[in-house]
This record gives C-alpha cells, structure tokens and sequence, in this order.
C-alpha cells in the first residue's frame, strides 16, 4: 500500500473518515495575504478552527466536495474517539523520543505545540504536572492536515497498512511528558 500523502484533501478524508471514523467538518479558509475568513483581525490560527455553531457533520463524498471548493480551508476533526494532548511543541518533540521507543502515539505539530492523542477520557492523565490542555469530547476538535500549518509527526494509522495505531492511555503519555520536563529542567539548570 502507498503511505497515504494527508496534504491532498481526498486521502486525508478517506484516512480520517474511512479508516479510522473520525467525524469532520471543514472548517474556516487562510486566504493567503488576506487571512483567515473568521475575520479576526489578530487570528492566530488562520483556517484551523471550526465555524461557531454546532458541527454540520457530513459524509465522507460531501466533506471531499466541500474541501475541493473551498481553498485553504481547515480540516477539523472531532475528539470524540480519542483525547488530544496539547502541549509546547519542545516538550511534546522530547517526549516523542522516548514514546517512539514503547510505540507509535499518534502526533501532530505545528509552529508552537505538539498535539497527542491518547484513549478518550484518559487525557487528563497526561498533562498532571506538566504545562498544556486536554481536549476531549463532542465539543472539542483538532485541525488535522492538509490544514495550513498543521502535520503529522506520527500518523494515527501505520504507514504501508491500514492498521489504525492502538491509543495508549494518557497516564503512559503523561509519563514520558513528565520525564521530558524534568529532564529539560535539569539541561537548562547547566
């Protein structure tokens, strides 16, 4: 099998929606030198946030259609399946040495944060003691490639299957967190 190449809309769709059943929404659209559609003059996250409101869920050929027809537009998935970890992007790369060594955890990056996933409800365990926020449930999201400025480090599938990643639980995340804080609390006392 191909790996699948999560900047082109449709096989970023069909992994998401098809093989691991994550519910999606376009989101708004980065207009290059204009900005994000939300019209915030200060948007931090130009097209890698939902529109307000409730999420018009749709299948997989109407998500594919509405992406097609709309450049630049984020890619939102909903964390109803699983929990994101969202932590500074330093903490969450150190802390990905070690997790690849017990497995594959699921990690996405952007400028300033890593995003991992973790079993849903298990969240919470992974951010005791170290900086950064849970997102869990039918009301939180994540933008997800082909977002502008949002990629994979580690897919949530392994690559050449089409074999989801098995989560782990947030308390076995938040260890190899918590290891990589303190051991950038012990280089930066040098």
């Amino acid at each position: 099998m191909e790996p699948i190449d999560t900047r082109q809309p449709g096989a970023a769709v069909r992994a998401y929606a098809g093989l691991l059943g994550w519910p999606l929404t376009v989101g708004y659209r980065n207009r290059p030198r204009q900005g994000c559609t939300c019209q915030a003059a200060e948007c931090r996250t130009p097209g890698a946030h939902p529109i307000p409101g409730p999420p018009p869920f749709r299948d997989l050929e109407e998500t594919l259609r509405e992406l097609d027809t709309s450049p630049g537009a984020g890619l939102i998935a909903w964390t109803t399946l699983f929990d994101a970890v969202v932590v500074p992007r330093a903490l969450g790369m150190a802390a990905m040495v070690v997790l690849d060594r017990v497995g594959p955890v699921p990690c996405l990056v952007t400028d300033e944060h890593a995003v991992l996933l973790v079993l849903p409800a298990t969240g919470r365990y992974a951010i005791d003691g170290v900086p950064g926020e849970v997102r869990s449930g039918p009301d939180q999201w994540i933008a997800v490639p082909p977002t502008q400025g949002v990629r994979w480090d580690t897919t949530p599938w392994i690559e050449q299957t089409t074999s989801p990643v098995t989560l782990l639980n947030g308390r076995d995340v938040g260890r190899s967190l918590r290891e990589a804080k303190h051991a950038a609390g012990a280089e930066a006392a040098r």
